[in-house]
């Protein structure tokens, strides 16, 4: 008998699929590639057919660059060194249950938990187990195979392997053994003929690397998949969805006997399916009586948390949820709440001693659900800070791989933020707040009522009630249709009505605010649900949020810090600025002649409309802002280009003079309404300016 497989065994797909997956594991030195080599060899040597192996050895030649006579060579080598086993020994009786045909054709067959191979001189006992193939998780990146091994004493494992550990003889034997007592006795060539066997019968899955909503059209949780029904995954951890399977390795009983702290899918366990003992519009009602008002912001942020992808594919952003007040307001358990609503209480994750590989991996790790950082402080490091910024314009942490090439790898952000803390985000003139829906809160004290209704949100919280936002997502199709006009719409309502009450506003704050409230719009009018509240009532509070966000982001900035130390300086004593020198104010009854904002030179008239003005010299002011900054906040302010751009940006900025007259010089000086500054620097007062300049001044 020949002792190779029979051609229809192997086919072309399978060598070459073979052949990628050893020759792409292999280094780039010389030992690792003629290791690979000599494995795609014994693929080969698996061929009956003399014209299909020199096709192959054509394809994989031409494919992966290895010249044709080192693969002939070294195949003519391996096909003299084979084991024979052409004719079954008359004297050799095989057991009973045994096909005696398919031992032949395959050179070796199972019985009592090993693998026995047929020689001219008898049977060769190659191990001490046998290999149950169960799945192969294909990947680019992170190729593997799942199989099970049974030993001759009955006992079993469920391992996952590389598929490159897989295919090298010393990786198998490695693995097997670090499981317990599997032990393979036999050479490259047991080996691979027992591969060649196995290999066609694993069933093909993909991983669930990102759990949360999938492109292909369903919603992952650890333990099963949503689409318009729940599907719980088997005890391999897989489902299927539209004729293909899917594998959530956290719900696998392979890893049932991992310890705590070798864990790698620790987190994604709380990312769990429960049927929820109410219905989402009963669990609207109860935040809304436990938080208040605060709670119509909150419910329609975790509403529109459930499409954060659709959200940021179309505007490139989505907003954080900002929740600051001091301890014991009831921030935390508002970030509870939300929390909750997707996992199965997943505690917090510290932005002060949280590793920025954890932060990143929070944030990727589900998609389309919400993520809580706690602790925040303006004092965070530096990288954690501006990771938390750009994660509003979806930007995640990219690093470089291992390779000649210079490719990249990125680590996506996929969760909407909740943010907490006692201190609200002003570091880097409020470039967070400004990415935030902020939602301040106070200490107050609740009544008997209020808290019969917190134990019971908590204890429905404590049962799981993930299964709501299935309610939401069932209706994805008729959301996404509707949220570009809807959103269009909520936009320009919010700047008319805050134009129209003559409200200071900030444009981002609108958008952000717009973010999160189309998709509950959508859900309120379709009667998809009841969030526990009108669209009315949201958007009156978006106002309100807007409003007072962006009376906080005024006071703050660094326009305003800058404004601050003028104050300062000019009230120290001695005071290191002073009225005539720096800066002189005049009241204006004429017209004056500047460059405005646009950098143009426009003759304003004040005629009817007289107007107090105040003339720095920033060429002085600057430095000793700079120097009075750096004593009082331990470092230096905003530079002078930076804050020559800032100020011609502020409301109160009317323009720039090239010539005006000081007591001590004429000089160039900006102009600002003084009125507009919300400073005082007056020692007595100014006179119009065409009392108080000089007629040899040039006229403006």
């Amino acid at each position: 008998m020949d002792n190779l497989l029979d051609p229809n065994i192997v086919n072309e797909d399978q060598i070459i699929i073979e052949a990628e997956q050893i020759l792409q594991g292999a280094q780039e030195n010389i030992a690792d590639k003629n290791q690979a080599i000599d494995k795609v060899v014994e693929l080969l040597r698996e061929v009956q057919d003399e014209g299909a192996r020199e096709l192959f050895i054509d394809e994989i030649s031409q494919k992966f660059k290895i010249k044709k006579r080192v693969l002939q060579a070294k195949l003519k080598h391996a096909l003299k060194a084979q084991p024979e086993s052409a004719t079954l020994p008359v004297e050799m009786d095989l057991p009973d249950d045994i096909d005696q045909d398919d031992a032949l054709k395959k050179g070796f067959f199972e019985s009592r938990g090993a693998y026995y191979f047929i020689t001219k001189d008898g049977l060769y006992k190659a191990s001490n187990f046998t290999v149950t193939p169960i799945l192969h998780i294909y990947s680019k990146t992170d190729n593997k195979r799942i199989i099970e091994v049974r030993n001759e004493y009955g006992e079993s494992k469920m391992l996952d392997l590389p598929s490159k550990n897989l295919v090298s003889t010393d990786l198998f034997q490695q693995s097997v053994f670090n499981e317990g007592n599997f032990i393979f006795f036999g050479t490259k060539i047991h080996h691979y003929r027992i591969l060649s066997s196995i290999s066609r019968n694993f069933p093909i899955a993909n991983e669930l690397r990102t759990l949360g909503w999938q492109r292909e059209g369903f919603f992952a949780f650890a333990n099963g998949i949503f689409s318009d029904s729940y599907q719980a995954v088997d005890d391999i951890g897989v489902c299927s969805y539209e004729g293909k399977m899917y594998f959530s390795p956290s719900f696998s009983k392979i890893y049932t006997d991992v310890r705590e702290d070798d864990d790698e899918y620790e987190n994604d366990r709380y990312f769990v399916y429960k049927p929820s003992p109410v219905k989402l519009s009963s669990w609207c009602r109860l935040m809304r009586q436990v938080y208040d008002d605060n709670a119509i912001t909150a419910i329609a942020f975790f509403i529109s948390s459930m499409f954060r992808s659709l959200i940021y594919d179309t505007y490139k952003i989505f907003p954080h949820l900002f929740l600051f007040g001091e301890k014991q307001s009831g921030k935390s358990q508002l970030a509870w709440s939300l929390s909750n609503a997707f996992f199965d209480q997943l505690p917090a994750f510290n932005l002060n001693s949280g590793t920025q590989v954890g932060f990143f991996r929070r944030l990727s790790r589900v998609k389309n659900a919400l993520c809580w950082f706690d602790e925040y402080t303006n004092d965070i490091d530096e990288r954690r800070f501006q990771s938390l910024k750009s994660a509003y314009d979806g930007m995640g942490h990219e690093k470089g791989k291992m390779s000649k090439d210079s490719r990249t790898e990125v680590t996506k952000v996929n969760s909407a933020c909740v943010i907490s803390g006692q201190y609200l985000p002003t570091r880097d003139d409020n470039s967070l707040l400004t990415r935030s829906v902020l939602l301040p809160f106070e200490k107050k004290t609740y009544s008997r009522e209020q808290i019969q209704y917190f134990d019971e949100l908590k204890e429905l919280e404590t049962k799981g009630i993930s299964s709501i936002i299935t309610e939401i997502l069932l209706h994805r199709q008729t959301i996404e249709r509707l949220f570009t006009p809807t959103f269009a719409d909520i936009f320009d309502q919010l700047k008319y009505h805050l134009q129209q009450k003559r409200i200071s506003y900030d444009e981002r704050l609108v958008r952000n605010h717009a973010c999160i409230m189309a998709i509950p719009k959508i859900v309120i009018e379709k009667k998809i649900a009841d969030p526990g509240f009108s669209f009315q009532e949201l958007f009156q509070q978006a106002v309100d949020n807007i409003t007072n966000q962006t009376a906080k982001i005024t006071n703050s900035e660094a326009v305003y810090t800058f404004w601050s130390m003028i104050q300062f300086m000019y009230e120290t004593t001695p005071p290191p600025i002073a009225e005539g020198q720096d800066f002189k104010i005049q009241t204006f009854t004429k017209s004056l002649r500047l460059r405005n904002k646009k950098e143009q030179w426009e003759t304003m008239d004040f005629g009817s409309r007289p107007a107090k003005l105040i003339f720095f010299r920033f060429s002085k002011i600057h430095p000793l802002y700079m120097e009075a900054h750096r004593k009082q906040y331990g470092k230096n302010g905003v530079d002078l280009t930076s804050m020559l751009h800032y100020i011609k940006h502020h409301k109160a900025y009317i323009g720039y003079s090239d010539s005006t007259r000081f007591d001590t010089a004429v000089t160039s000086a900006y102009v600002f309404d003084y009125d507009l500054l919300n400073i005082s620097l007056e020692s007595q007062e100014s006179l119009p300016v065409d009392d108080a300049t000089n007629p040899d001044d040039p006229p403006f």
